[in-house]
């Protein structure tokens, strides 16, 4: 009987997935403008100009940064992903905003033009906007995003986030991190699925000092116990227990 208690706790064990199958994939985009201010990283002071691993969200600019060969793990989907962007601040008090987009891919140059960059490690940058401040705050992937983006391309919008400096001391940075919603994460796995690739599009309506950029995402096993298995598990735990009550009675009753 123990013998059978053993292997129904074994299948039960083996019919829920676990977290210990889990992965988590993290990328980042190199260092694009690092400490491009007298090389000052201290977040909180009022020279504060991003730290080692800054990516260059400069105002007259817009970015994409495409990740190439992205493999998910046979069996897995993917559970939750995320993107921060650390230690950010505006580098004025002017208005602002970024925009950022999911992209299924983007166009990748192997020499500059007068307007957009070659693309390097997988970045690309593109002028989209003239003067100082940046007063024409739209959102260049909504539509006119031709120079670094595919007619047909798969484009998910995430998130917009002005980042204003506050505080009489200077800027006031800090991390930033937008979870994707559900909507959102079919999209990603559509996106990986179609060439295991997919790309981010910035567009900096200002300029906003960083120390980097992580893209951050969770798989996890796709398949569930099937209910017949959960049934018949169930019967056997049952079975099991109203076997080893009936002979502890009987014992009982021998006794008496």
């Amino acid at each position: 009987m123990r013998r059978i208690l053993v292997l129904l706790a074994a299948l039960a064990l083996l019919s829920i997935p676990s977290a210990a199958y889990a992965d988590t994939f993290t990328f980042s985009p190199s260092a694009t403008a690092p400490n491009n201010n007298n090389g000052t990283d201290n977040r909180n002071e009022s020279d504060y100009a991003g730290g080692s691993s800054q990516f260059d969200l400069d105002h007259h600019r817009a970015y994409t940064w495409r990740i190439s060969n992205v493999v998910i793990p046979p069996g897995h989907v993917i559970t939750g992903a995320s993107i921060t962007f650390r230690n950010i601040a505006n580098w004025d008090r002017n208005a602002n905003m970024l925009f950022v987009h999911m992209l299924d891919s983007a166009r990748s140059f192997s020499s500059a033009t007068s307007s957009r960059s070659a693309t390097v490690n997988g970045v690309t940058w593109y002028n989209d906007a003239t003067g100082v401040p940046v007063t024409d705050i739209n959102d260049y992937f909504a539509g006119n995003d031709s120079a670094l983006v595919s007619a047909g391309t798969g484009d998910t919008f995430l998130f917009q986030q002005s980042f204003n400096m506050v505080g009489q001391n200077g800027y006031i940075a800090s991390d930033f991190t937008h979870t994707f919603t559900a909507a959102q994460l079919a999209a990603l796995a559509a996106y990986i699925a179609n060439g295991n690739s997919l790309a981010f599009g910035f567009d900096s309506d200002c300029h906003f000092w960083n120390n980097g950029i992580v893209f951050t995402f969770q798989t996890g096993p796709a398949t569930i116990p099937e209910p017949a298995t959960m049934a018949l598990l169930g019967t056997g735990l049952a079975s099991a227990g109203f076997y080893l009550r009936r002979r502890r009675q009987v014992k009982l009753s021998n006794i008496s």
